[in-house]
Protein backbone atom coordinates (compact mmCIF):
# COMPACT_ATOMS: atom_id res chain seq x y z
CA UNK A 1 0.00 0.00 0.00
CA UNK A 2 1.14 3.27 -1.07
CA UNK A 3 -1.67 5.93 0.10
CA UNK A 4 -0.73 7.71 3.06
CA UNK A 5 -3.43 10.18 4.63
CA UNK A 6 -2.23 13.77 5.06
CA UNK A 7 -0.60 14.46 8.21
CA UNK A 8 -3.50 16.94 8.75
CA UNK A 9 -5.49 14.27 9.68
CA UNK A 10 -3.40 11.35 10.23
CA UNK A 11 -3.40 11.25 13.72
CA UNK A 12 -6.45 12.89 14.38
CA UNK A 13 -8.73 11.42 17.65
CA UNK A 14 -12.55 11.22 17.28
CA UNK A 15 -15.16 13.23 19.30
CA UNK A 16 -15.98 10.43 21.79
CA UNK A 17 -19.65 10.91 23.89
CA UNK A 18 -20.11 9.17 26.52
CA UNK A 19 -22.17 5.77 25.32
CA UNK A 20 -23.91 3.09 26.87
CA UNK A 21 -27.23 2.49 29.00
CA UNK A 22 -26.79 4.33 31.72
CA UNK A 23 -30.16 5.24 34.61
CA UNK A 24 -29.50 9.21 34.64
CA UNK A 25 -27.83 10.89 32.01
CA UNK A 26 -26.61 14.42 32.61
CA UNK A 27 -23.34 14.42 30.55
CA UNK A 28 -24.35 16.42 27.25
CA UNK A 29 -26.56 19.20 28.12
CA UNK A 30 -29.50 18.04 26.39
CA UNK A 31 -33.02 18.91 28.00
CA UNK A 32 -34.33 16.10 30.01
CA UNK A 33 -38.21 17.09 29.05
CA UNK A 34 -39.62 15.10 25.65
CA UNK A 35 -41.67 17.26 23.38
CA UNK A 36 -45.27 17.50 23.71
CA UNK A 37 -47.23 14.04 21.89
CA UNK A 38 -49.58 17.17 20.23
CA UNK A 39 -46.23 18.33 18.25
CA UNK A 40 -44.72 14.59 18.08
CA UNK A 41 -48.05 13.91 16.49
CA UNK A 42 -47.84 17.26 14.19
CA UNK A 43 -44.12 16.61 12.72
CA UNK A 44 -45.19 12.93 12.04
CA UNK A 45 -48.05 14.40 9.92
CA UNK A 46 -45.88 16.67 8.19
CA UNK A 47 -43.50 13.78 7.28
CA UNK A 48 -46.12 11.76 5.92
CA UNK A 49 -46.59 14.84 3.56
CA UNK A 50 -43.58 14.85 2.27
CA UNK A 51 -42.37 13.87 -1.24
CA UNK A 52 -39.18 12.34 -0.21
CA UNK A 53 -38.31 11.43 -3.79
CA UNK A 54 -37.77 15.23 -3.85
CA UNK A 55 -34.50 17.49 -2.99
CA UNK A 56 -35.42 19.28 0.36
CA UNK A 57 -35.88 23.03 0.30
CA UNK A 58 -32.11 24.26 -0.23
CA UNK A 59 -33.19 27.43 1.98
CA UNK A 60 -35.01 25.91 4.39
CA UNK A 61 -37.51 28.37 3.76
CA UNK A 62 -40.55 27.90 6.60
CA UNK A 63 -37.83 27.55 9.22
CA UNK A 64 -36.16 30.39 8.58
CA UNK A 65 -39.42 32.07 8.98
CA UNK A 66 -40.55 30.05 12.14
CA UNK A 67 -37.33 31.38 13.73
CA UNK A 68 -37.88 34.54 12.91
CA UNK A 69 -40.94 34.69 14.40
CA UNK A 70 -39.94 33.15 17.69
CA UNK A 71 -37.01 35.35 17.94
CA UNK A 72 -38.23 38.45 16.45
CA UNK A 73 -35.23 38.74 13.34
CA UNK A 74 -35.36 38.96 9.94
CA UNK A 75 -35.75 35.13 8.11
CA UNK A 76 -33.41 36.84 5.05
CA UNK A 77 -30.94 37.33 8.11
CA UNK A 78 -31.16 33.50 8.68
CA UNK A 79 -28.81 30.25 7.51
CA UNK A 80 -30.00 27.28 8.61
CA UNK A 81 -27.56 24.51 8.55
CA UNK A 82 -27.05 20.65 9.53
CA UNK A 83 -26.15 21.56 13.20
CA UNK A 84 -24.28 24.38 14.16
CA UNK A 85 -20.99 22.26 13.83
CA UNK A 86 -22.10 22.46 10.13
CA UNK A 87 -22.23 26.38 10.31
CA UNK A 88 -18.96 26.14 11.82
CA UNK A 89 -17.17 24.28 9.49
CA UNK A 90 -18.83 26.99 6.70
CA UNK A 91 -17.24 30.17 8.90
CA UNK A 92 -13.39 28.40 9.42
CA UNK A 93 -13.67 26.99 5.91
CA UNK A 94 -15.35 29.80 3.56
CA UNK A 95 -15.11 32.99 5.62
CA UNK A 96 -12.10 32.59 6.90
CA UNK A 97 -8.72 31.99 4.09
CA UNK A 98 -6.03 29.61 4.83
CA UNK A 99 -2.93 30.69 7.29
CA UNK A 100 -5.63 33.43 8.78
CA UNK A 101 -5.91 33.73 12.40
CA UNK A 102 -8.94 32.76 14.58
CA UNK A 103 -8.74 33.21 17.93
CA UNK A 104 -10.59 31.49 20.44
CA UNK A 105 -11.47 31.42 24.46
CA UNK A 106 -9.93 28.51 26.82
CA UNK A 107 -12.06 26.73 28.36
CA UNK A 108 -14.57 26.54 25.60
CA UNK A 109 -16.41 24.14 23.31
CA UNK A 110 -13.34 22.33 21.99
CA UNK A 111 -14.41 21.81 18.05
CA UNK A 112 -13.93 25.84 17.60
CA UNK A 113 -10.29 24.21 17.55
CA UNK A 114 -10.43 21.63 15.86
CA UNK A 115 -12.92 22.91 12.84
CA UNK A 116 -10.36 25.69 12.89
CA UNK A 117 -6.87 23.20 12.52
CA UNK A 118 -9.20 21.16 9.37
CA UNK A 119 -9.41 24.70 8.14
CA UNK A 120 -5.13 25.11 8.06
CA UNK A 121 -5.96 28.42 9.63
CA UNK A 122 -3.76 29.35 12.68
CA UNK A 123 -5.76 28.83 15.80
CA UNK A 124 -4.74 31.35 18.88
CA UNK A 125 -6.11 30.54 22.44
CA UNK A 126 -6.87 33.73 24.51
CA UNK A 127 -6.48 31.97 28.72
CA UNK A 128 -9.42 33.27 30.40
CA UNK A 129 -8.85 34.63 33.85
CA UNK A 130 -7.93 32.33 36.80
CA UNK A 131 -12.09 32.35 37.87
CA UNK A 132 -13.08 31.68 34.31
CA UNK A 133 -14.07 34.90 32.88
CA UNK A 134 -13.50 37.01 30.11
CA UNK A 135 -11.53 40.44 30.16
CA UNK A 136 -13.15 42.05 27.88
CA UNK A 137 -10.10 44.87 27.25
CA UNK A 138 -7.79 42.93 27.85
CA UNK A 139 -9.38 40.39 24.52
CA UNK A 140 -9.62 43.76 22.48
CA UNK A 141 -5.99 44.27 22.86
CA UNK A 142 -4.95 40.10 22.42
CA UNK A 143 -7.45 39.99 19.19
CA UNK A 144 -5.67 43.34 17.65
CA UNK A 145 -2.05 42.48 18.56
CA UNK A 146 -2.61 38.85 17.27
CA UNK A 147 -4.30 40.12 13.65
CA UNK A 148 -7.02 37.90 13.74
CA UNK A 149 -9.45 37.90 11.26
CA UNK A 150 -11.99 35.44 13.66
CA UNK A 151 -13.02 35.27 17.43
CA UNK A 152 -15.14 33.08 18.49
CA UNK A 153 -16.83 31.98 21.86
CA UNK A 154 -19.96 30.08 23.43
CA UNK A 155 -21.90 32.98 25.78
CA UNK A 156 -23.42 31.51 28.03
CA UNK A 157 -20.20 29.85 28.13
CA UNK A 158 -20.17 25.68 27.63
CA UNK A 159 -18.07 24.23 30.07
CA UNK A 160 -18.18 27.02 32.67
CA UNK A 161 -21.86 28.41 32.47
CA UNK A 162 -20.50 32.07 32.81
CA UNK A 163 -21.62 34.28 30.19
CA UNK A 164 -20.51 38.11 29.13
CA UNK A 165 -23.14 40.55 29.48
CA UNK A 166 -24.36 42.11 26.40
CA UNK A 167 -23.07 45.78 26.33
CA UNK A 168 -19.69 43.40 27.12
CA UNK A 169 -19.99 41.43 24.15
CA UNK A 170 -21.01 44.78 22.08
CA UNK A 171 -17.88 46.86 22.82
CA UNK A 172 -15.80 43.99 22.02
CA UNK A 173 -17.48 43.89 18.99
CA UNK A 174 -16.69 47.35 18.27
CA UNK A 175 -13.68 47.36 19.82
CA UNK A 176 -12.11 44.97 17.14
CA UNK A 177 -13.41 46.34 13.34
CA UNK A 178 -11.41 44.25 11.12
CA UNK A 179 -12.21 40.70 13.19
CA UNK A 180 -15.55 38.96 12.58
CA UNK A 181 -17.14 38.27 15.72
CA UNK A 182 -18.90 34.50 16.13
CA UNK A 183 -21.24 34.61 19.45
CA UNK A 184 -22.25 30.96 20.09
CA UNK A 185 -25.80 31.78 21.81
CA UNK A 186 -26.55 27.69 22.16
CA UNK A 187 -27.46 28.13 25.58
CA UNK A 188 -29.11 31.78 25.49
CA UNK A 189 -32.41 30.84 25.92
CA UNK A 190 -31.41 30.53 29.50
CA UNK A 191 -30.32 33.65 29.92
CA UNK A 192 -31.23 37.21 28.77
CA UNK A 193 -28.07 39.20 27.44
CA UNK A 194 -28.54 37.78 23.79
CA UNK A 195 -26.92 39.90 20.79
CA UNK A 196 -29.19 38.87 18.26
CA UNK A 197 -30.93 41.23 17.46
CA UNK A 198 -28.05 43.59 16.79
CA UNK A 199 -26.68 41.70 13.69
CA UNK A 200 -28.24 44.12 11.08
CA UNK A 201 -26.15 47.09 13.08
CA UNK A 202 -22.50 45.38 12.39
CA UNK A 203 -20.27 44.59 9.68
CA UNK A 204 -18.09 41.89 12.04
CA UNK A 205 -20.89 40.01 13.95
CA UNK A 206 -22.52 36.64 13.81
CA UNK A 207 -24.62 34.80 16.06
CA UNK A 208 -25.36 31.18 16.28
CA UNK A 209 -28.39 29.25 17.79
CA UNK A 210 -29.30 25.97 18.15
CA UNK A 211 -32.34 23.48 18.11
CA UNK A 212 -30.58 21.26 20.61
CA UNK A 213 -31.00 22.43 24.16
CA UNK A 214 -33.65 24.50 25.21
CA UNK A 215 -35.90 23.71 21.76
CA UNK A 216 -35.38 20.38 22.86
CA UNK A 217 -34.22 18.95 19.55
CA UNK A 218 -31.01 17.82 19.79
CA UNK A 219 -31.75 14.50 17.34
CA UNK A 220 -32.87 16.77 14.33
CA UNK A 221 -29.44 18.21 14.05
CA UNK A 222 -30.57 21.99 13.38
CA UNK A 223 -28.45 24.66 13.55
CA UNK A 224 -28.76 28.97 12.36
CA UNK A 225 -26.49 30.97 11.86
CA UNK A 226 -27.75 35.10 12.02
CA UNK A 227 -25.54 37.82 10.05
CA UNK A 228 -25.82 41.02 7.82
CA UNK A 229 -27.06 40.15 4.24
CA UNK A 230 -23.96 40.28 3.21
CA UNK A 231 -22.33 37.74 5.67
CA UNK A 232 -25.54 35.36 5.10
CA UNK A 233 -25.41 35.58 1.21
CA UNK A 234 -22.01 34.39 1.49
CA UNK A 235 -22.52 31.85 3.90
CA UNK A 236 -26.08 30.90 1.75
CA UNK A 237 -23.94 30.49 -1.31
CA UNK A 238 -21.04 28.24 0.00
CA UNK A 239 -23.19 25.86 1.80
CA UNK A 240 -24.62 22.36 -0.35
CA UNK A 241 -27.27 22.66 -2.07
CA UNK A 242 -29.69 20.59 0.12
CA UNK A 243 -27.82 20.44 3.42
CA UNK A 244 -30.50 20.36 5.74
CA UNK A 245 -32.89 17.21 4.94
CA UNK A 246 -36.47 17.39 4.71
CA UNK A 247 -37.37 15.66 7.93
CA UNK A 248 -35.17 18.41 9.90
CA UNK A 249 -36.76 20.63 8.06
CA UNK A 250 -40.73 19.32 8.71
CA UNK A 251 -39.56 18.59 12.58
CA UNK A 252 -37.88 22.26 13.14
CA UNK A 253 -41.38 23.80 11.41
CA UNK A 254 -43.27 21.96 13.53
CA UNK A 255 -41.63 22.85 16.71
CA UNK A 256 -41.86 26.91 15.88
CA UNK A 257 -45.62 26.62 15.09
CA UNK A 258 -45.40 26.25 18.86
CA UNK A 259 -44.23 29.31 20.77
CA UNK A 260 -45.88 28.80 23.92
CA UNK A 261 -45.13 25.24 24.55
CA UNK A 262 -41.17 26.57 23.93
CA UNK A 263 -41.37 28.83 26.62
CA UNK A 264 -42.72 26.57 29.00
CA UNK A 265 -40.56 24.52 28.68
CA UNK A 266 -37.90 26.88 28.99
CA UNK A 267 -39.18 27.69 32.19
CA UNK A 268 -38.96 24.11 33.13
CA UNK A 269 -35.63 23.96 32.75
CA UNK A 270 -34.38 27.08 34.62
CA UNK A 271 -36.35 26.24 37.57
CA UNK A 272 -34.31 22.60 37.20
CA UNK A 273 -30.91 24.27 36.93
CA UNK A 274 -31.76 26.65 40.19
CA UNK A 275 -33.19 23.59 42.17
CA UNK A 276 -29.76 21.85 41.65
CA UNK A 277 -27.87 24.91 41.99
CA UNK A 278 -29.40 25.19 45.45
CA UNK A 279 -28.93 21.45 46.54
CA UNK A 280 -25.73 21.65 45.47
CA UNK A 281 -25.14 25.68 47.75
CA UNK A 282 -26.37 23.08 50.69
CA UNK A 283 -23.77 21.03 50.48
CA UNK A 284 -20.45 21.44 52.48
CA UNK A 285 -18.74 22.96 49.89
CA UNK A 286 -15.89 24.57 51.91
CA UNK A 287 -14.77 20.91 53.47
CA UNK A 288 -14.86 19.34 49.88
CA UNK A 289 -13.18 22.12 48.31
CA UNK A 290 -15.23 22.45 45.43
CA UNK A 291 -15.95 25.73 43.34
CA UNK A 292 -18.80 26.78 41.11
CA UNK A 293 -20.80 30.02 40.62
CA UNK A 294 -24.50 30.79 40.20
CA UNK A 295 -24.99 29.31 36.46
CA UNK A 296 -26.79 30.95 33.70
CA UNK A 297 -27.18 27.77 31.34
CA UNK A 298 -28.20 24.40 31.78
CA UNK A 299 -26.08 23.19 33.95
CA UNK A 300 -23.41 23.66 36.78
CA UNK A 301 -19.72 23.60 36.77
CA UNK A 302 -17.89 21.70 39.78
CA UNK A 303 -14.14 22.41 40.06
CA UNK A 304 -13.03 19.71 42.23
CA UNK A 305 -9.61 19.32 44.16
CA UNK A 306 -6.79 17.43 41.84
CA UNK A 307 -7.83 13.83 41.24
CA UNK A 308 -10.95 14.01 42.62
CA UNK A 309 -13.34 15.19 40.04
CA UNK A 310 -11.99 11.69 38.30
CA UNK A 311 -12.93 9.19 40.84
CA UNK A 312 -16.25 11.06 41.65
CA UNK A 313 -17.27 10.37 37.72
CA UNK A 314 -16.11 6.68 37.92
CA UNK A 315 -17.94 6.33 41.07
CA UNK A 316 -21.02 7.91 39.49
CA UNK A 317 -20.99 5.99 36.40
CA UNK A 318 -20.84 3.01 38.78
CA UNK A 319 -24.16 3.56 39.72
CA UNK A 320 -25.16 3.88 36.45
CA UNK A 321 -25.37 8.18 36.75
CA UNK A 322 -23.24 10.12 33.91
CA UNK A 323 -22.05 13.27 34.02
CA UNK A 324 -19.32 15.25 31.81
CA UNK A 325 -15.67 14.80 33.13
CA UNK A 326 -13.09 17.47 31.84
CA UNK A 327 -9.76 17.37 33.51
CA UNK A 328 -10.51 18.68 37.40
CA UNK A 329 -13.69 19.88 36.90
CA UNK A 330 -17.25 18.23 36.26
CA UNK A 331 -20.28 19.90 34.24
CA UNK A 332 -23.48 18.25 35.44
CA UNK A 333 -26.31 19.13 33.34
CA UNK A 334 -30.08 19.60 35.02
CA UNK A 335 -32.32 17.15 35.25
CA UNK A 336 -35.68 15.96 36.33
CA UNK A 337 -36.60 16.56 40.71
CA UNK A 338 -35.57 12.97 40.95
CA UNK A 339 -32.29 13.16 38.91
CA UNK A 340 -30.89 16.64 40.59
CA UNK A 341 -31.59 14.75 44.57
CA UNK A 342 -29.61 11.43 43.04
CA UNK A 343 -26.62 13.24 41.32
CA UNK A 344 -26.60 16.00 44.69
CA UNK A 345 -26.85 12.71 46.68
CA UNK A 346 -24.07 10.64 45.18
CA UNK A 347 -21.68 13.61 44.62
CA UNK A 348 -22.09 14.09 48.43
CA UNK A 349 -21.65 10.43 49.05
CA UNK A 350 -18.56 10.02 47.00
CA UNK A 351 -16.44 13.42 48.24
CA UNK A 352 -17.24 12.41 51.69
Amino acid sequence: MSYILNEKVRNLVPYEPISGNYRIRLDANESFLEISPEMKADILERIAALQLNRYPDPLSTEVCEGFGRYYGVSPALVTVGNGSDELLTLLTQVIMSKGERLVYTSPDFSMYKCYGYLAEIECIEYSKNTQLNIDVDELIGFINREKARMVIFSNPCNPTGDGLYRPDVLQLVEGVPDCLVVVDEAYMDFWDQSVLDCVEQYDNLLVLRTCSKALRMAGIRCGFAVANPVITNALRAAKSPYNVNSMTQAAAAALFSRPEELNRATQAVKKSRDELFSLMREMPYDIFQMYFHKPKANFIFLRLPEGKAKSVFEGMKAEGVVVRLMGDSLRITCGTEEENKEVVRLLEELLS
